[in-house]
Order: structure tokens, then C-alpha cells, then sequence
């Protein structure tokens, strides 16, 4: 019984000492600029759950029927309008717009490539004309 005395006596003690830290904030030589950076344990508490603390039972329902209907009605996170989704799900007009759209890519990726054709093959030709004027005049050069 003695011993089982001191141990609830220590507890409580314990407890006391850890109620007393939590409300009475860590005093410092910083003074109110050290009482932002770190507030109290109890305004970190309160700031969570809110003013009201603890919460109402109402509040309480209230938050366990939100979270239910989460679980069996989840929000719609498709954004299209209606008629797109309308329009959309038919698989024949699906492929259409694939094909139309493969086909333009395909049209502008071949006219891509024909522009940078052209582009490479005026360049070449500058060059191997100045590569030749260079040489003409070299070998003119070296015959005076």
C-alpha cells in the first residue's frame, strides 16, 4: 500500500510539473520577441481546434456526417463542360477527332520539316560556294 502510495504521488507530481510548464510560458532575456518565435503549447493546441474547445457533441456529428458523405459521394473532379462529356462518349466521333488531330500534327510536323530542309540546304550551299571561291582563290595564288 506505501508503495503504491508514492507512485501515485509521483505521478501526480509529475503531472502538476508538466501542467505548470505547458501554461506559463518559457521565460528568457529576449522578452516578447521570444515569446513569438515560440508560443505556448496551449495557444499551439488552441490555434489547431479552434476557439472553441472541445468542440460541441453537434460539432462533433456534424463532422463525422461530412466525413461520411466524403466517403460515399466523392467530388466530381472532371471539369469539362457538359456537352463535351455529351459529345465525347461515342466511340466513333473519339477516333474521328484522334484521326483529325494525328493528322494535323502530322501536316505541321511535315511542313516543319521541309522549312528546316530548305533552311540546312541554303546554308550548305553558301557554304561550299564560299569554300570554293576560297579555294579558286588560293589556287590563283599559288600560281603567280
Amino acid at each position: 500500500m506505501n508503495e503504491s502510495r508514492r507512485i501515485r504521488l509521483g505521478f501526480s507530481f509529475l503531472f502538476f510539473i508538466i501542467i505548470i510548464l505547458i501554461i506559463s510560458p518559457v521565460s528568457s532575456d529576449d522578452g516578447v520577441a521570444r515569446k513569438e518565435e515560440n508560443p505556448s503549447l496551449l495557444k499551439i493546441i488552441s490555434g489547431i481546434f479552434g476557439k472553441k474547445f472541445p468542440p460541441s457533441s453537434w460539432e462533433l456529428i456534424q463532422g463525422a456526417m461530412q466525413k461520411i458523405q466524403m466517403k460515399l459521394y466523392p467530388p466530381n473532379l472532371d471539369f469539362r463542360s457538359n456537352s463535351d462529356k455529351n459529345n465525347g462518349e461515342e466511340g466513333e466521333e473519339k477516333g474521328e477527332k484522334v484521326k483529325e488531330a494525328a493528322t494535323r500534327s502530322l501536316e505541321a510536323s511535315k511542313e516543319a520539316i521541309e522549312e528546316s530542309a530548305k533552311l540546312a540546304g541554303g546554308v550548305v550551299g553558301e557554304v561550299v560556294h564560299k569554300t570554293a571561291e576560297k579555294v579558286t582563290k588560293q589556287t590563283s595564288h599559288d600560281e603567280m
